[in-house]
Parts: C-alpha cells; structure tokens; sequence
C-alpha cells in the first residue's frame, strides 16, 4: 500500500509510524522541518513543504497512491487547498483530518471518502473507560457500542473461559482476547530501569480451558450498558 500524508503533528506523525510499521509505503510532508526529522527515518521519504501553496503536490506521484490523507490540524484554508489539488491530481482515495462543522460540510461536498475527528474519537473512547470500573482504555464504535480493555476483576482470577460462559452470555459482553504480562521480559526491564511499565502480550484465540491470570487485562465488546454492568457487577462481587 502506497500513502502520501500532509501534516505531522502528533495524529500524522502518530498515523506515518504505525502504516510503516504494517508494511504500507508512506511519504510524509509537513511545513516544519522539526516534525519531518521526526519520523524521516521511519518513513520511506519525508520533506518540507509550504502550507500556502499546494502546487508541490504535483511533484509527488498522486496518481499511483492507494491513499492520501490530509492530516493537516492547524489550518482551515490549507487542508481544503491541499484536498482540491489531490483531487485535481488524480487521487484514488482521499481521508482528511476534520477541523470543524464548517470544514466538514465543505469536505463532504469535496466528496472526501473519509473524515476523521482523532480528538473527537479519543475523548469519546476516553468518557467511555471512565465511567467503567476497572477500565483502562476505551474504543467507542459508535451506536452505543465500545471496545475496552479492562484489568482483570479478582473474582475471575483461576476461572476459565469455560466455566464463565453463561456469566459472559448473561451480560451479552465478548470476550475478545485476553493482554497479558510478559515476566520475562519485565524481568529484563526491571534490571536496567526499575520505572518501566509492565510490557504486555496479546494472546490471540484464546483456549476455552485457559486460566485467568493475575494482571490479566482483559479486551472485551458490548454495548456501553452491558459492558458497564458486567464490570461492575465484577466488582462488587
């Protein structure tokens, strides 16, 4: 997959590193050059270029890219002039960044395959594990459903998956997967920083007969009512 990306900022930046790291081809572009340095050695190419002006875009092969992605979070008027100069050049796919109600009208009638609201998306997933008990972090899906990552209640330390079957079906909450504490490694980590946080494994499928651990976070899906009764009914066990 080939990607060109327009502004680093901390979702950009964020965005450039983890397409690079699943295999995807990315050029970054951002108009501060202490952005570009940041992630110029992680990306296949990186450079400056100048926000008031879109024309540079046509040095870049828009054309053959499966996606460019409009990042830009400070500026109204260069995230539009740099959507329309994408979609003169040929882009087959186009995802922007929103900035507000106004620049999202103006993107839809741009015919913009995908908006984005990182900010908007994060405190939602954010409000959500807040108001859940022992919850970590928080994906809002949208229409009443989340993911979550939640620690393990104490009442579930031994059990399996088996044997909590009908307490999962009982409260319609999916237990997706099951991150778990790598000792080895922390025990690594603890010799030459005794700071650092624990490191975690995802298992994956999960065996039915498979034990609760301990410091096991667990990845479950629901609707925001089940899953916040499921941990709290956990809780006050």
């Amino acid at each position: 997959m080939k990607t060109l990306i327009v502004g680093l900022g901390v979702f950009g930046r964020s965005l450039a590193t983890h397409l690079t790291q699943l295999g995807a081809e990315v050029i970054a572009l951002d108009r501060r050059e202490e952005n570009v340095a940041l992630v110029k050695d992680e990306v296949d190419a990186a450079a400056v270029i100048d926000f008031s002006d879109p024309s540079p875009l046509e040095r870049f092969p828009i054309e053959e890219m499966d996606a460019v992605i409009l990042a830009i979070g400070d500026d109204f008027e260069a995230s539009l002039a740099f959507t329309m100069k994408a979609r003169e050049l040929g882009a087959r796919r186009l995802i922007c960044r929103v900035l507000s109600p106004m620049h999202e009208r103006l993107l839809r009638l741009l015919k913009v395959e995908r908006l984005v609201v990182p900010e908007e998306f994060a405190a939602r997933g954010l409000a959500q594990s807040m108001l859940m008990r022992g919850a970590i972090e928080g994906i809002d899906l949208g229409t009443g459903h989340a993911l979550v990552e939640a620690s393990l209640p104490p009442t579930l330390e031994g059990r399996t998956i088996t044997s909590l079957a009908a307490h999962f079906r009982q409260h319609d909450v999916r237990l997706v997967t099951i991150k778990r504490p790598d000792r080895k490694l922390l025990t690594r980590l603890l010799k030459t920083d005794p700071g650092a946080p624990v490191p975690t494994r995802t298992l994956g499928n999960i065996p039915l007969d498979e034990p609760f651990q301990s410091g096991d976070i667990l990845v479950l899906f629901g609707s925001v009512k089940n899953l916040r009764s499921f941990l709290d009914s956990e809780s006050n066990d």
